[in-house]
């Protein structure tokens, strides 16, 4: 009786394949003219940020009450946006990955640039465009 049962499945086993071709037919010209394929992903989106300080400390001098230091306070990255029209792409080219920057729109902000605990003020970064830049990736 175990015998039969095992002959039973591996039958099963063995019929799957040809199951599974059972719909397979034949495209033609017509047909194959709706098919598209994607060759890589596209990404699109918002993106903003904030970070709370970037503090660059001297420490050559020796000194450690925090006067050698220059801070970026509340650094704020805003409306960076990339659009779908025009996204950004990651693409495989000539076996590197490649990724293709779109024009993304934006800007950096900083609250506050401090010597020590004394202001010098703040800064802006604006119209931030790197349209047809590209980054290629891959392993050596």
């Amino acid at each position: 009786m175990m015998t039969l049962k095992k002959i039973a499945l591996a039958a099963a086993v063995m019929a799957v394949p040809f199951m599974a071709q059972a719909d397979l037919k034949a495209l033609d010209d017509a047909d194959l003219a709706g098919v598209t394929g994607q060759a890589g992903i596209s990404i699109a989106g918002n993106f903003d940020a904030t970070i709370g300080s970037i503090v660059y400390t001297d420490t050559e001098t020796g000194v450690i009450d925090g006067s050698n230091t220059l801070s970026l306070n509340t650094v704020t990255l805003s409306g960076f946006n990339i659009d779908e029209a025009s996204p950004l792409t990651i693409d495989v080219v000539d076996s590197k990955l490649q990724i293709g920057l779109p024009a993304i729109n934006g800007g950096v902000a900083v609250d506050s640039v401090k010597i020590g605990a004394n202001s010098i003020g703040g800064l802006a970064i604006n119209s931030l465009d790197m349209a047809g830049s590209t980054i290629k990736v891959w392993g050596h």
